[in-house]
């Protein structure tokens, strides 16, 4: 009887910790930063059979004393191999910016958005050449006179564009108040929505998304979510570019017709406070529909990052609440970063931002990877991906891929000992997440119902044969606890206390006997 009673309290013990068992798995680690060349202002494209295309602003001197800007470009092919940086369009000299956008259709073809001198102009590549500069056609002139621009190829292989730039539609508040519109925001930036169908070659009239009197358009991002819904986020008021204007707000328009329309504006003030305005959005959309937002205050007053979240379609939102475990790094030190958000294939939300954790009292900052579970509602602690004394990461962009890996791109900033240069030592590296789901299988391109363009050769300075090294960076095995995986290892703890109470018992029994 005793020994029935035993086995049964046993099986009762073990009844109740088995179902924990396989519920959590240790969180995957960041491959060790890879320097992928000189440069910044980095944007990436994965393609549909697992080619991945980085593209980035750099520049070099001929020793002629002038500053050549380029626009490099470097694959990845899906056997993890990466091509030699190459110097694929020639934008001109004199070291202005080249904001570039790069993104992949169906078909193979690159499309890479950039700034040439003031204007905005695209280039394209086939995939499968693109490490060749004579097979990079570039020079369509797609805007004039701007600043920031982005890019994408939607799921119906339409490119979708956003810039800021020179408005060249009269407002009648612009022709009233021509004066004090120099007074408050000389020259600032306008925001503007152009659409191709066709890969580049005719594009939509400029639809205007914000043409305030007194104000300019920063970090303007498009994206796409899983539902089809097209999504354009910006920060209204400070005007980087022209050093004019101040911050304002932060906000976000959609459209539910791959662009034809866009809903009004959803504005983002925060707490309204005197001296206390967002900026630096970035948005996601979750895998139920509904939409998360991060931003932060234009002040070192509060170092918070904040995040809202709306299931009507921004009718409504959560109050604002601080992301637990980051605190964002100086404003000064942020004038030219912004986060990066995305949901991945099992509905777990990534932020990328570049901050502290502990108080932000010295210069720590390192690029972490925040992640949100919204079937818990919980942030899990930062993993950090690079940290350097000398160097500080800026600008993170990732993308998703087809085994719930993630792709992730920035550029740091070096500093030189006794000088004031935060621009002498620029570089881009890469970082990798591996996947925690078997891959979706790779499609081919679609082949091309026109053949493309003949290819114009550019000027190309042969790459330097010295190898790319890599980074020794910060290595971190964790395995984080949450509010879904505490219990999952409290009920394995559980099980071998449990065992191994039965065989002690049951010793005690037969050697008593």
């Amino acid at each position: 009887m005793r020994k029935f009673l035993l086995i049964f309290v046993c099986g009762l013990l073990l009844i109740q910790v088995v179902p924990g068992m396989g519920q959590d798995t240790p969180q995957a680690s960041w491959t060790t930063p890879k320097f992928l060349g000189d440069g910044w202002w980095q944007s990436s494209a994965l393609d549909q059979e697992n080619n991945f295309h980085v593209t980035w602003y750099g520049s070099y001197e001929a020793g002629d004393g002038l500053a050549h800007d380029t626009l490099y470009y470097s694959m990845k092919s899906s056997d993890d191999t990466w091509s030699t940086p190459l110097d694929a369009v020639y934008t001109g000299d004199g070291g202005f910016t080249i904001r570039n956008a790069v993104t992949v259709t169906s078909d193979g073809e690159l499309h890479v958005a950039y700034r040439g001198v003031v204007n905005h102009y695209l280039a394209n590549a086939p995939v499968m050449a693109s490490t060749n500069a004579a097979n990079w056609e570039s020079g369509i002139l797609i805007g004039a006179d701007g600043y920031y621009l982005d890019m994408m190829a939607d799921s119906s292989d339409n490119l979708q564009l956003v810039v800021s730039e020179r408005s060249s539609i009269p407002t009648s508040d612009q022709a009233a108040e021509v004066f004090a519109e120099g007074a408050k925001c000389f020259l600032c930036f306008d925001l503007f929505y152009m659409r191709s169908e066709d890969g580049g070659r005719s594009w939509t009239d400029q639809v205007p998304l914000s043409l305030e009197t007194y104000s300019g358009s920063d970090r303007p991002e498009i994206q796409q979510g899983a539902s089809g819904r097209l999504y354009i986020t910006w920060d209204e008021g400070l005007d980087w570019y022209v050093s004019s204007g101040s911050p304002q707000d932060v906000r976000m328009v959609y459209s539910d017709n791959g662009g034809r329309t866009w809903s009004d504006p959803i504005i983002f003030r925060g707490s309204g406070e005197d001296g206390y305005f967002p900026i630096m959005l970035a948005m996601t959309e979750l895998r139920d529909g509904s939409w998360m937002v991060v931003w932060r205050y234009a002040t070192d007053f509060d170092r918070n990052i904040y995040y809202q979240i709306s299931d009507d379609v921004g009718e409504t939102w959560t109050e604002p609440a601080p992301v637990p475990g980051i605190f964002a790094r100086s404003v000064n030190a942020s004038s030219l970063d912004h986060y990066k958000l995305v949901t991945d294939r099992l509905g777990t939300v990534h932020l990328f931002a570049v901050g502290q954790t502990d108080s932000p009292t010295e210069r720590k900052d390192a690029l972490y990877d925040i992640t949100y579970v919204p079937s818990s509602q919980y942030w899990v602690q930062p993993q950090r991906i690079y940290y350097s004394s000398d160097e500080r990461p800026e600008w993170p962009e990732a993308i998703v891929g087809p085994a719930n890996d993630i792709y992730l791109v920035w550029y740091n900033r070096g500093v030189i000992p006794g000088s004031d240069c935060n621009t002498c030592i620029l570089k881009v590296y890469y970082s990798y997440l591996p996947g925690t789901m078997a891959a979706e299988p790779t499609r081919q391109f679609r082949p091309t119902v026109t053949p493309p363009p003949t290819a114009t050769v550019f000027i190309n300075i042969e790459p330097s044969p010295t190898p790319v090294p890599t980074v020794q960076g910060v290595q971190e095995n964790l395995l984080v606890t949450t509010t879904d995986n505490y219990v999952a290892l409290a009920f394995v703890g559980g099980l071998v206390l449990s065992a191994l109470f039965c065989v002690v018992v049951l010793v005690f029994i037969r050697f008593r006997r």
